[in-house]
């Protein structure tokens, strides 16, 4: 190929090149239109929003079009109510992957938003909302926007699965490894018995690494579950037991001052037992003589707790599942762990009431426990010596 040939085919190249490059540009239109309308929900409604019910909020708003024809993709946004969306708080792509005109947002994820955005647990705070109609990196806002207010309820957005108390007033002290664990009532409600001295507590997830944690403070005059804090307990030692509802952020402690071995024949108290440690009670060595009555020797028993709710001294009473318990003569030692679990009962003389293997414990020495140790089912045991 001689030379005057080599230059007209790469001109006609270049050429080429440049009428491709052309087109390109032509092809590459983001041009869209603004959102002129939105639909719902209707400006300034109020939620109060209630993320364990999984409800969910719809917005929906007008069409917008590209200029090629071409699709279309949708954001919905929030801000401050005297932002102006160059910084959103939070955004949320619509359904079908952002080519539909409306999206259904959780309590959950609006929780999440409004927690972002400074609302506090109970308190009412406004926030706006717009649309952004976008083709490739080119976003446009919506013609209008609307306002929504968002109560949030007392909770977290991680419920822990398990927890554990920690800190120098504890009974396992400050080593981590050491905690105690709390016994879960329900997803997301916790309960220890345990004793606490002078010194600081708190409430952890884990019992290695960097766990999250959890102290108790106060909302308008209510005791509520708190994030990264910690309690300082002064005074004498006491027991208590101490409730934490993780979805509803509510506490409650009693001071435990008084367990007792109720024998129901008698309709009073045999003995006091002590408190080990571990949310155990019990009593050692104690010498058993079941009254003699017609039917036999008289068996049945159950437990008199003494509790403080800061305002009084109140009853409760622990004892068997159901009114009546199975005979457990001929029993000792064989009989399955679920007969002896501990179920809050009435105050009945007889209602509830567990019953002894009367001729293998009579006149003997015995150990009766109670315990409500975190670990394990709230249970009560006896050991014959």
């Amino acid at each position: 190929m001689n030379t005057q040939k080599y230059l007209t085919w790469l001109f006609m190249f270049v050429a080429l090149l440049g009428i491709q490059a052309c087109d390109d540009e032509k092809s590459l239109n983001l041009n869209v239109t603004e959102v002129k309308n939105l639909y719902s929900p209707d400006d300034n409604l109020s939620i109060a929003l209630k993320p364990e019910l999984e409800l969910t909020q719809e917005f929906e708003w007008d069409k917008a079009y590209a200029e090629d024809g071409s699709l279309v993709l949708y954001e919905v946004a929030f801000d401050q109510v005297d932002g102006d969306f160059s910084d959103p708080i939070f955004k949320v792509v619509s359904d079908g992957n952002g080519q539909q005109t409306k999206v259904s947002i959780s309590h959950g994820d609006l929780n999440r938003m409004a927690k972002m955005g400074g609302a506090e647990s109970f308190v009412p705070k406004k926030f706006k909302w717009t649309v952004f109609s976008t083709k490739g990196d080119n976003m446009v806002k919506a013609a209008m926007d609307r306002t929504i207010e968002l109560e949030r309820p007392f909770g977290f957005e991680a419920i822990p699965g398990v927890v554990y108390i920690t800190g120098s007033a504890t009974e396992g002290g400050t080593d981590l490894a050491a905690a105690k664990t709390m016994r879960p009532l329900a997803a997301g409600v916790f309960e220890i018995y345990t004793k606490l001295k002078a010194g600081t507590y708190k409430f952890v997830d884990a019992k290695t690494g960097t766990p999250n944690s959890f102290f108790i403070t106060n909302s308008n005059g209510a005791k509520v579950v708190g994030e990264d804090g910690e309690n300082t307990f002064e005074g004498d030692e006491k027991i208590h037991r101490i409730k934490l509802d993780f979805n509803t952020g509510a506490v409650n402690v009693v001071e435990v001052k008084y367990v007792g071995f109720w024998y129901c024949w008698e309709n009073k108290i045999m003995w006091e037992l002590g408190y080990a440690g571990d949310g155990e009670w019990r009593v050692d060595d104690v010498t058993v003589n079941l009254t003699a009555v017609p039917w036999g020797l008289e068996e049945r028993h159950k437990y008199k707790m003494i509790i403080n709710d800061g305002e009084g001294d109140l009853e409760e009473w622990w004892g068997y599942k159901d009114n009546d318990s199975p005979s457990q003569d001929g029993k000792y030692g064989t009989a399955p762990a679920e007969y002896f679990h501990s179920y809050k009962v009435s105050g009945d003389q007889w209602a509830n009431a567990w019953k002894l293997d009367r001729n293998a414990i009579q006149g003997k020495q015995v150990d009766f426990i109670l315990s409500f140790n975190g670990a394990t089912p709230y249970h009560m045991n006896y050991v014959i010596k």
